[in-house]
């Protein structure tokens, strides 16, 4: 089972995903027509566009393990913090937005 709470930040919708996925933030924009679409700039704290990458939709996510998220996110550049959800052997160490 999937766990996240979600937030509302307009023009954001912020998820913050519990175990097994604990680190992994995702914020999905939504807009009203291309114009607003094509004005918004992200905030500094969102560093990987992943729109195109169906490892990030639903569907994926809803099966992904904490490992499958860890092999991931290197091609982002991005490798998630430690806690007390994490695989033994797996080095994390920022969280994604």
């Amino acid at each position: 089972m999937l766990s996240k709470t979600r937030f509302g930040v307009p023009p954001l919708v912020v998820d913050v995903f519990e175990a097994p996925l604990k680190g992994l933030v995702l914020a999905e924009a939504e807009f009203s027509d291309d114009e607003e679409a094509l004005a918004f700039v992200s905030p500094a704290r969102c560093v990987a566009e992943v729109t195109d990458d169906v490892r990030f939709s639903g569907g994926i996510l809803v099966s992904a393990s904490r490992r499958e998220l860890s092999a991931w996110l290197p091609g982002y550049g991005i490798r998630l913090s430690p806690g007390a959800d994490s695989e033994p052997g797996h080095d994390h160490s920022a969280p994604m937005y």
